[in-house]
């Protein structure tokens, strides 16, 4: 048995590596759409300024796109150093959406960065506003099969146990693809990231609009982010993430610690599901030396599905079979969310820093698109506000992944099966060095992003 040391030293690198990729996403994915627009409308206007801030913004974008790629790198060793045996049990799974999203999406937004940051003078304005938008496709296209994989961690359809392999495989591509809580964090999750990526947008034109209120570069750029905001946030509530609705077990606790409500009256079912489990479990061992009685098969596939909930025995009585009442009752109290009053105030401040950003963003797009003069109170309010729709995020991402737990995925593999057999002093270092590259990273992005807000040269000619 994997030391408690070992699979929370595990637990936390994986958490922090993937929150700070994470924080790159949103601009990437907002900022590629942004981009897009603002070349159109310079194709279709022909004015300069369109221009100019598609360059400008480009520059950010370029920035914030090459420390995602960075970052990712770092979270894609995670898999094979602290997660060895979640990849080897749903690795066949798993694996497919990210194989298919960096060999399409990712492949092809890489591909296309280069053209679009070096053919602004050597190509034709459609071909590079071509380019462009085929780049913003790429990215939300790479976002859809990583949030397909993640969606399926909180809800494992079109999956089954094979008993010769001892491992998960797929079973239905077209349910695996159009998976309900895929669909519904992958719209949640990319239109989130675009009034994040708005939110940073109006942030840093307030900033321009401190030291040159009359700056038709920033006032164009915080009117557009306005209201491209305004339309993003009213479709991110609207359609919520939907998730916790589903009819599954884990998110059916993972709603009753949101909604406050006490979650000991899931235990029965979850009970039954270990004593199904356990079940399983011992006729896999009669299944082993290729036994393919019918009735012994027949039987065990009655029972596979919730295998997975036997393994939470393992911490209380490692050898599954022969457990007892109180081994059972302690599992499934394992299997509820361990800090559902945090939950639960995590999700509140996740609405209200919602809330904050709808009122911002109204005000905004009032002033700017009806109004057009934005005074300077909210010009001034607009450089602090720039954060809440972040935080907003992280808040999502830690109730979406919180609610989870103990489950690296969903009613199929306990996180803390998952883990690598890796010693405390190697998970120490390793993180050590996880912690020197991302400071490294952080701190070449945060003074190539500053250098570039900062000096930018205000008005039309240059950025």
């Amino acid at each position: 048995m994997i030391s408690e040391t070992v699979i929370e030293l595990s637990r936390w690198q994986f958490a922090i590596t993937a929150m700070l990729h994470f924080l790159f996403i949103p601009l990437t994915l907002g900022l590629a759409l942004f981009l897009a627009l603002l070349e159109s409308m310079y194709a279709v206007t022909g004015q300069p300024i369109y221009k100019t801030m598609a360059r400008f913004w480009g520059r950010i974008f370029t920035i914030n796109f090459v420390l995602a790629v960075a970052t990712r790198i770092i979270v894609v060793f995670q898999f094979g150093m602290t997660g060895s045996y979640f990849s080897h049990y749903v690795g066949d799974i798993f694996a497919l959406p990210l194989a298919i999203e960096a060999s399409s999406g990712f492949f092809l937004a890489a591909v296309l960065f280069g053209p679009y940051w070096f053919g602004w003078e050597k190509m034709g304005q459609k071909q590079h506003l071509l380019l462009t938008w085929l780049m913003a496709l790429a990215v939300n296209v790479s976002a859809f099969w990583v949030l397909l994989a993640n969606g399926w961690m909180q809800n494992p359809v079109a999956a089954s146990f094979n008993y010769q392999s001892y491992r998960m495989e797929l079973t239905d591509l077209d349910l695996f693809v159009s998976n309900p809580a895929a669909l519904a964090k992958y719209l949640h999750t990319v239109t989130a990231s675009y009034v994040t990526a708005m939110a940073t947008v109006m942030g840093i034109s307030a900033y321009w609009l401190r030291k040159q209120p009359r700056d038709q570069m920033a006032l164009k750029s915080f009117n557009w982010a306005a209201a491209m905001g305004v339309a993003m946030l009213g479709v991110t509530i609207g359609l919520g993430d939907t998730t916790p609705m589903l009819d599954h077990p884990v998110q059916q606790a993972k709603l009753a610690a949101l909604q406050a409500r006490p979650v000991a009256a899931l235990l029965p079912n979850i009970e039954t599901r270990i004593r199904s489990g356990i079940k399983a479990y011992a006729l896999l061992q009669d299944l082993r030396d290729d036994n393919k009685d019918p009735q012994l098969l027949a039987e065990f596939e009655a029972h596979k599905a919730n295998l997975g909930y036997a393994m939470l025995l393992t911490p209380f009585h490692k050898t599954i079979l022969g457990a007892e009442d109180r081994h059972i009752s302690l599992a499934a109290q394992s299997a509820l969310p361990a800090y559902p009053g945090l939950l639960h105030w995590a999700y509140l401040f996740m609405i209200a820093a919602g809330a904050l950003s709808m009122l911002w963003f109204l005000l905004a797009g009032l002033y700017s698109v009806v109004i057009k003069a934005v005074p300077a109170w909210l010009v001034n309010f607009s450089v602090y506000l720039a954060p809440i729709p972040w935080l907003a995020c992280i808040a999502g991402w830690f109730v979406a992944e919180l609610g989870k737990q103990p489950w690296a995925i969903a009613g199929v593999l306990p996180t803390f099966m998952g883990v690598s057999s890796l010693s405390a002093a190697e998970l120490v270092v390793s993180a050590m060095g996880y912690v020197c590259a991302y400071t490294v990273l952080l701190l070449v992005g945060f003074c190539l992003l500053r250098q570039s807000i900062v000096n930018r040269n205000i008005g039309l000619p240059g950025v």
